[in-house]
C-alpha cells in the first residue's frame, strides 16, 4: 500500500491565518503564445537548476513520494522519466506531474504546459513526438533577448516539423544513451559535450511545413484561451460533410483522394466512427483553406482548395508486403535463408520475407517449426551466457576484496564493489546463488591445494621408511 507525502504548506510556528507557502522555490514557465509556450519537462529542468540540484534528484526526493509513495524502486522508475517527454502527454502520468509540481509550486496553470488541454479533443496516436526537437534559432532569439532557454511545447507535437516563427526544420536533441549519464540537463545545451544549441545548423522548411506548424501553433492557442468552446463540443463529421458538399459537389472519393487519404478512412470520419488524429486534423484544415479548430468544432466557415503537395505519411505504416509474391519463390528464399544459418529464428525469418509469423507458419510449418526451435535454443544460450558473464564479474570482485582484506567479502561487499567497477546490479536471490558459487570455488581450491603434494616433501610411496 502506498501512502502519498503531502509538502508543506506553511513552516512551523507560521500564523495559521496566514497564505500558504509553496514547498518549491517561485518559478513562471516562459511564453505567452502557442508558438512559445514552454513545456513541462523544460519548466521541470530549469526548476532543478533553480534549487541547485539535478532533474533526477529533485524528482526522486520531492516529485515521486507525491506519486507513487516512498518504495524506492517506484521512485527511482519515476525520477528517470524527468528526461524524457512523457510530463508533457496526454496520459495518467503526465496529469499526475502536473498535480504533484502544482501542488509543490502553488501554481494552477501548469496543465497548459502539457498537451493535456487536447486530451478530450484530438486522439492520442501519434500526438507526442518520440524524441526531443528544438529551433536553434528559438535557443538564438533567448541568448539576445537575456533569458534562458527553454524548450517550446509545440515541439513536443510529433507532427510538427518546422518552426513556425524562423521557418526552419526542427533538429533532435544527441544523446550519449542513459549508459553514459546526462552530465547536461538543462534546454538548449548539449548532452554530447555541453555547448550551446543556438549555433546549430539546420535547413529551411517547406511553406506546407511552416504553415501546418503554424496551424498547431494556433490550435494551442485556442484551446488556450478558450477552453470552454472545445467542451463536449468535438466533432469533425459536420465539417467535413460540409466541406464535401461545398468543395467537391457531394464526391466524398474526390475529397479522399485531394487528401490523399483513402475513401473508407474518410468515410469513418465522416459517419462519426473514428476521430481523426492531428496530423490529419491538420492535413484537412491545409487541404481546405481553414483553421484546425473550425474543423474540430465542426464550423461551416468559407473554404477553398488548396493542393498538398505532399503525399500524407502513413499513421502505422506497413512493414510487410511478402505476401503477394509467389509461394514457390518465397519457400526457395526462406530454405536458402533456414540452410545458411542467415535467421536465428522464425519472426526474423518473416521480416526477412516480409511476411506475418502467421503467414509463415502456413506457407511452410516445418520449417517453421525448425525455425522456433533455432530461437529457443539461441535464447537459452545466450541466457545463459549472460549469466555467466554477471558471475564472472561477481566472482572476479569477490577474489580481489578476499586476497585484499585476507578473509572471504560479504555479498553487500562484492555488490557495490562490482557496481562501482562495471555499473552492473544484482537481485539479492542472484547475489546469494553467485555468492555461494564463489564459496565453492573457494573451497574446491583449497581441497586441491591440501590434496596436491608438496615440492621439498618426497611421496609416501618413496620415502626410506616405505623401503624398509
Amino acid at each position: 500500500m502506498t501512502t502519498k507525502v503531502h509538502p508543506v504548506s506553511l513552516p512551523g510556528g507560521w500564523p495559521e491565518d496566514s497564505s500558504p507557502r509553496s514547498a518549491f522555490l517561485g518559478l513562471a514557465p516562459l511564453g505567452v503564445s502557442g508558438d512559445s509556450f514552454e513545456d513541462l519537462a523544460s519548466y521541470f529542468r530549469r526548476l532543478g537548476e533553480l534549487h541547485l540540484m539535478r532533474p533526477w534528484t529533485l524528482a526522486f526526493r520531492s516529485v515521486a513520494p507525491m506519486i507513487v509513495g516512498m518504495s524506492l524502486t517506484s521512485r527511482s522508475h519515476l525520477a528517470d522519466s524527468c528526461y524524457g517527454l512523457s510530463m508533457n502527454g496526454v496520459t495518467e502520468h503526465a496529469a499526475k506531474w502536473v498535480e504533484a509540481l502544482s501542488a509543490l509550486t502553488l501554481r494552477n496553470d501548469l496543465h497548459l504546459r502539457t498537451l493535456l488541454p487536447l486530451r478530450d479533443i484530438v486522439p492520442a496516436l501519434k500526438l507526442l513526438s518520440q524524441t526531443e526537437r528544438y529551433c536553434p534559432l528559438c535557443y538564438s532569439d533567448d541568448e539576445c533577448n537575456k533569458r534562458p532557454r527553454y524548450n517550446r511545447l509545440l515541439w513536443s507535437l510529433g507532427c510538427v516539423q518546422a518552426c513556425p516563427i524562423h521557418h526552419v526544420l526542427l533538429l533532435e536533441v544527441g544523446s550519449l544513451g542513459s549508459d553514459e549519464g546526462r552530465p547536461f540537463f538543462l534546454p538548449g545545451v548539449s548532452r554530447l559535450d555541453g555547448s550551446s544549441l543556438a549555433g546549430e545548423e539546420t535547413g529551411p522548411a517547406t511553406c506546407e511545413q511552416s504553415r501546418m506548424a503554424r496551424m498547431a501553433a494556433d490550435l494551442l492557442d485556442d484551446v488556450h484561451h478558450h477552453p470552454d468552446v472545445f467542451a463536449g463540443n468535438c466533432n469533425p463529421a459536420p465539417f467535413l460533410r460540409f466541406a464535401t458538399d461545398t468543395l467537391f459537389g457531394g464526391v466524398a472519393m474526390n475529397f479522399a483522394q485531394h487528401l490523399g487519404v483513402g475513401k473508407g478512412e474518410l468515410s469513418n470520419w465522416m459517419n462519426g466512427n473514428v476521430r481523426p488524429s492531428l496530423p490529419r486534423l491538420l492535413l484537412i484544415a491545409y487541404c481546405c483553406g481553414c483553421a484546425v479548430s473550425d474543423v474540430i468544432l465542426g464550423n461551416k466557415v468559407m473554404l477553398r482548395r488548396v493542393t498538398c503537395s505532399s503525399t500524407p505519411a502513413a499513421l502505422t505504416p506497413r512493414r510487410r508486403n511478402g505476401a503477394g509474391r509467389p509461394k514457390e519463390v518465397l519457400l526457395t528464399e526462406l530454405q536458402a535463408i533456414v540452410h545458411s544459418g542467415a535467421v536465428r529464428n522464425a519472426s526474423e525469418a518473416a521480416d526477412h520475407l516480409g511476411v506475418s509469423d502467421k503467414h509463415l507458419r502456413r506457407l511452410a510449418p516445418t520449417l517453421q517449426g525448425m525455425l522456433v526451435q533455432r530461437g529457443a535454443e539461441s535464447r537459452r544460450t545466450n541466457t545463459v551466457a549472460r549469466r555467466e558473464y554477471r558471475f564472472g564479474e561477481f566472482n572476479r570482485s569477490f577474489s580481489a576484496l578476499a586476497a585484499e582484506n585476507g578473509f572471504l567479502p560479504s555479498r553487500r561487499a562484492v555488490h557495490q564493489d562490482v557496481l562501482k567497477r562495471t555499473g552492473i546490479q544484482f537481485r539479492f536471490a542472484e547475489a546469494q546463488e553467485f555468492l555461494r558459487r564463489a564459496h565453492t570455488l573457494v573451497n574446491t581450491a583449497g581441497e586441491h591445494a591440501m590434496r596436491r603434494p608438496s615440492a621439498g616433501r618426497p611421496k609416501r610411496g618413496n620415502s626410506p621408511a616405505a623401503d624398509l
